[in-house]
């Protein structure tokens, strides 16, 4: 079993850390109180003056530590018990087709019909208002109904590889390097496997599943290029990196995930609660250690 998610203090510990700052550091770049920080490093926000007040010091301490604020944010809230309200599903319209024929038709009479509005005659006439009302319902419900069932259909990958992540946290890494096979090898051969595919392409792929609890990631172009991705990702998510000469990885919790390199299964790169620093470049795997 992993190691429960790190805590906001615990995840500012470790960034601050990395990026070799001190605590000291970090409150003169942000102008909070230095007792401050290490309160919160420590999970202690009774003063910072209310969660109000706490989610803007966390944001001045994500912009000094070059970090996503909106992650750390994230982990303040589920600490604090919030939850996040979600939205209340619009259910798609029964017989769209009907409706729409209707419509076109016999005219807004008909339609006001199949809806069950009369359409009365005499003074008052139609309600106008109710029908175009009842009738942009009916439109939000149809693309609504379009948009789902677009959103639903599978989506192929461009390669044409579906890569499959390995579910343990217990298997171990193996940074031996394995021998790929020559071009002249491979010309002769009708197909390869997937893993064949990705070790001959151009550039690293690195494709990162969240095997036991959620864990706090940064992958950057090799190291200090460009951020690819920074956030933490739940547990059973899954997030692929590429670049063109190597992916630099820091890994908040180690033994929360399990790695494939260029088409090759390495499994956890470290311990339960470890924070690892890893760069991978193109071929086979063999990670160095930031």
């Amino acid at each position: 079993m992993s190691d429960p998610q790190l805590t906001v203090g615990q995840t500012i510990a470790d960034l601050r850390v990395a990026a070799g700052l001190s605590v000291d550091d970090v409150a003169e770049s942000t102008r909070i109180r230095a007792t401050l920080i290490r309160g919160i490093e420590v999970d202690d926000f009774s003063l910072c003056g209310g969660d109000v007040y706490t989610r803007g010091h966390l944001k001045s301490i994500a912009r000094v530590l070059g970090t996503d604020a909106v992650g750390l944010i994230a982990i303040f809230d589920e600490q604090q018990g919030v939850k996040q309200v979600a939205p209340q599903p619009v259910e798609p319209l029964a017989s769209p087709n009907a409706v729409l024929a209707a419509a076109s038709g016999s005219g807004l009479s008909a339609l006001a019909q199949t809806l069950g509005t009369k359409r009365e005659r005499g003074r008052r006439g139609t309600n106008w208002t109710a029908v175009m009302a009842v009738v942009g319902v009916l439109i939000a419900g149809v693309a609504l109904f379009s948009f789902i069932t677009n959103r639903s259909a599978p989506q192929v990958i461009a390669s044409g590889v579906t890569p499959t992540p390995t579910p343990s946290a217990s298997v171990q890494p193996s940074l031996s390097a394995t021998p790929s096979p020559s071009p002249a090898q491979s010309s002769l051969e009708p197909s390869t496997s997937p893993s064949d595919a990705i070790a001959n392409a151009h550039g690293v792929s690195v494709i990162l599943t969240v095997t036991g609890n959620a864990a706090w990631i940064r992958a950057t172009e090799g190291k200090g290029g460009r951020t690819i991705y920074e956030g933490t990702l739940a547990s059973g998510k899954n997030k692929t990196f590429t670049a063109d000469r190597s992916v630099a990885l820091i890994i908040g919790d180690a033994g929360a995930v399990s790695l494939n390199v260029n088409g090759t299964e390495l499994g956890a790169p470290g311990g339960n609660g470890q924070v690892v620093k890893l760069e991978f470049g193109p071929g086979n795997p063999t990670a160095q250690a930031g």
